[in-house]
C-alpha cells in the first residue's frame, strides 16, 4: 500500500507503516527541523511544506492518508484552547477538504486525548461528523505508548476509517492485542511493570520532571509524559527528564528507546509530538490484513 503522510513531523506514522510493509510516497510538513529529519530518512520522498496551499494535483495516488494534525488548540495543557476553531488544530478542516476531493481508500488520524473533551465534547463529534460527511466509516480508539511495551506514559487517540466501505470496522473487533490482553482486574500499576519496563530501568529508579518553582512530577515505574515549556513564566514544564538514584545515561536511553543521545529541547519537542512507531505499525498490519482478506489473499 502507498502512503501519503500529512503533518508528518519526524515520521512516526511513516516509520511504523513502513515496518508494517507499506511504502511512503509523499510527505507534508512545515517545520524545518522536522523536514531535515524526514529528508535524511526518506531522501527520495517529496516533501510539500504548507498544507494551506497544497492542491490535490500535487498529491500522488495513495491508498492511505495519515495525519497527526496539530494538537495545540485541543491539548489539556492549553488553558486557553480554542478547539477545532483554533488556527492550528483547525487545520483538520483543511486536511479534510483535500480528502473530500481525492477520497483515498483509507484514513488514519491521530491527536491528543484532549480532543475527547474539547469544546464540551463537541470537537470529537465534529471530527466524526466530518469523516462521515465525506463518506468514511470506521471508529476511534485510545492507545498509550505503554500498550506497545515502551516504558513511557503517552496516550493518544487514533481514528481509522475506510471510504464508503465497512472494512475499517474489522480492525476494531480485536484491538485488545495491542495491550497484550491483560487479565480482568489487573491494576494499571501492575500492568505497566512489564518485563520490558523491568529490563529497561534497572533497580526501578524514580523518574521526575522539573516544574519550575512548583516542585516535581514523580513516576515510580514509567517515564511521565515530557511536557514543553508553556507561557512566559517559570511555571512551564521542562522537557528534560531527570532520573534520581542513578546517573542519567542518555546513551543507554538511546539504545533502548531509539532516542538520540544528543538530547536537547528541540529533539524533546519533536519526539513528544511524534506518533509512536510500534502503534502505527500495528495499525498498518491490521489494515493490510483487512485488505488481504478482502482480496481473498491468505
Amino acid at each position: 500500500m502507498r502512503v501519503a503522510s500529512f503533518f508528518a513531523g519526524i515520521g512516526g506514522f511513516d516509520l511504523g507503516f513502513e515496518r508494517a510493509g507499506m511504502q511512503v510516497i509523499f510527505q507534508c510538513e512545515i517545520d524545518k527541523f522536522c523536514q531535515a529529519i524526514l529528508k535524511r530518512h526518506w531522501p527520495n520522498v517529496p516533501i510539500y511544506e504548507d498544507i494551506t496551499t497544497l492542491t490535490p494535483a500535487t498529491i500522488p495516488q495513495s491508498d492511505l492518508w495519515c495525519a497527526g494534525w496539530p494538537c495545540q488548540d485541543l491539548s489539556n495543557a492549553n488553558t486557553e484552547r480554542k478547539g477545532l476553531g483554533g488556527e492550528r488544530s483547525g487545520l483538520f478542516y483543511k486536511f479534510m477538504e483535500l480528502v473530500g476531493e481525492v477520497h483515498p481508500p483509507w484514513l488514519v488520524l491521530e491527536n491528543v486525548p484532549g480532543l475527547l473533551c474539547a469544546e464540551q465534547g463537541t470537537a470529537l463529534e465534529a471530527v466524526i461528523n466530518t469523516l462521515e460527511t465525506h463518506g468514511y466509516l470506521g471508529g476511534w480508539l485510545s492507545c498509550n505508548a505503554l500498550h506497545s511495551g515502551l516504558p513511557h506514559d503517552r496516550d493518544r487517540v487514533f481514528f481509522i476509517a475506510s471510504f464508503r466501505s465497512p472494512r475499517a470496522y474489522k480492525i476494531f473487533t480485536d484491538s485488545s492485542e495491542l495491550s497484550g490482553n491483560s487479565p480482568p482486574g489487573k491494576s494499571r500499576e501492575t500492568e505497566t511493570r512489564s518485563s520490558i519496563c523491568e529490563s529497561t530501568f534497572r533497580n526501578n529508579p524514580l523518574v521526575v520532571q522539573r516544574r519550575g518553582g512548583f516542585g516535581y512530577t514523580v513516576a515510580r515505574n514509567i517515564c511521565p509524559t515530557l511536557r514543553a515549556q508553556t507561557g512566559k513564566h517559570q511555571g512551564g514544564h521542562s522537557d528534560r527528564p531527570i532520573l534520581c538514584g542513578e546517573k542519567l545515561d542518555l546513551d543507554r536511553m538511546g539504545k533502548v528507546d531509539g532516542v538520540s543521545p544528543r538530547m536537547d529541547s528541540r529533539r524533546g519537542r519533536v519526539l513528544g509530538n511524534a506518533v509512536i512507531p510500534p502503534i502505527a505499525e500495528w495499525i498498518g498490519r491490521k489494515i493490510l490484513e483487512v485488505e488481504m482478506s478482502s482480496s481473498g489473499i491468505h
